[in-house]
């Protein structure tokens, strides 16, 4: 149903109101306004631009979980919706979602659906949110609905706190490496240098090159370190583009150890959201198609966007999972005895349960996963640099003997 946006005045009043109405025509916008004692000002089709930057603000996840909590549990206790808002929007600390929480007070209090008004403020409530809070409007088990969102945000926070903790073991290392790499180049090989030219040593072809770069690098920092800066740059600016994104994306699933938890949180994200989704009532078509937002994965959202097709089509959502490689046959196997057993949503907090498992397992051996191809790696640069400085320190000793 189109949303119309209007400016009207109450009757006997000189104070403005504005907001937005779901309606037929303007005919039927300014019935229900006029209904409401308002006289139309202006009514213009579409929705009206958010007040705020949402580009440049952003409401934090641990802000939004304690919101949806708070509300899930003063709307279960029979407090109005207007009420509930007024009170969060005294006891949060974020200015912006102060801003935000105002605005939908404002507008809930013109008459506006909940889900309406919080579709305004993408980036604060994603499609999913907004998406299963109008489910609860319609079948009237908001506080539910709102309790499961706020389980789902909680388990999501979690997801990327043990993603982010895996990480930090590669991140140190990686800092190590580059800060051993400074030391030798700026301060070992000069000296070296020096000695190896004192002596008349004859250089092998390693070694010159080692020192060359070293000397290159000292002499025009200035113009090496922005170079660096400035491809570092280019390369992220390419997988920004469409081409470059489909390469990084496949990187992201592909790659040794980082790929396969990957693919396993892409798996938790799906079980756990279409399980919500499915349990708030919503048709599946229209749950895959949400679900295909929450994975930040240009193969995936392709993947998605067959399965939708199939589905559309008339197959089974297990069917057009099974046709997917990206997803692990388990995944259709367990999917299939949901839908034959007509309890999908028990099956997919399984697959939910079994993923959050296999993530925590691999997040907590990260680790000794990596270290492995750390030590490799380490290996095969401290080899090269002790190569190529000890090989003419024998052929010095050789001479002298």
């Amino acid at each position: 149903m189109p949303i119309f946006t209007y400016q009207a005045h109450r009757v006997g009043e000189n104070k403005k109101e504005t907001g937005q109405l779901e309606a037929t025509s303007v005919t039927e916008v300014t019935q229900q306004l006029r209904d409401r004692g308002l006289l139309p000002v202006k009514i213009t089709e579409g929705a009206e631009k958010p007040k705020f930057s949402l580009n440049r603000k952003t409401v934090p996840l641990k802000e939004k979980i304690i919101f949806t909590r708070q509300l899930a549990v003063m709307i279960k206790a029979g407090l109005p919706a207007v009420k509930a808002l007024e009170s969060l929007g005294k006891q949060t600390t974020n200015k912006f979602f102060q801003n935000v929480i105002h605005d939908i007070i404002k507008e809930v209090k013109g008459g506006q659906a909940l889900s309406m008004v919080m579709a305004r403020y993408p980036k604060v409530f994603p499609e999913i949110y907004v998406a299963v809070v109008k489910a609860g409007e319609q079948t009237g088990q908001l506080s539910e609905v709102l309790f499961n969102l706020a389980d789902q945000q909680e388990r999501q926070a979690e997801i990327i706190g043990k993603v982010r903790g895996a990480m930090m073991y590669p991140a140190i290392i990686f800092f190590a490496l580059i800060g051993v790499v400074f030391l030798i180049v700026f301060f070992v090989l000069p000296s070296l240098k020096t000695v190896f030219q004192d002596f008349g040593a004859d250089l092998p072809l390693t070694t010159r090159l080692l020192f060359g770069t070293s000397e290159i690098a000292r002499k025009y920092f200035y113009i090496v370190i922005p170079v660096m800066i400035g491809i570092g740059y280019l390369i992220h600016f390419w997988f920004t583009r469409p081409g470059g994104r489909l390469v990084w994306d496949k990187i992201k699933i592909k790659v040794p150890i980082f790929g396969g938890l990957t693919t396993k949180v892409y798996m938790t994200s799906f079980a756990r959201t279409m399980a919500m989704l499915v349990k708030a009532s919503l048709p599946i078509l229209q749950s895959i198609q949400i679900v295909q937002k929450t994975i930040n994965n240009k193969h995936y959202e392709a993947a998605f966007t067959r399965i939708a097709r199939q589905v559309e089509a008339g197959k089974a959502l297990s069917y057009a999972l099974a046709q997917e490689p990206l997803f692990p046959p388990m995944v259709a196997q367990l999917v299939t005895l949901g839908e034959e057993s007509g309890n999908l949503e028990s099956v997919l907090q399984e697959v939910t349960r079994f993923y959050d498992s296999e993530v925590e397992n691999m997040t907590k051996n990260m680790a000794s996963l990596i270290e492995p191809v750390m030590l490799l790696i380490m290996g095969v640069g401290v080899a090269f640099v002790v190569a190529s400085v000890l090989s003419p320190i024998y052929k010095l000793v050789s001479t002298f003997e």
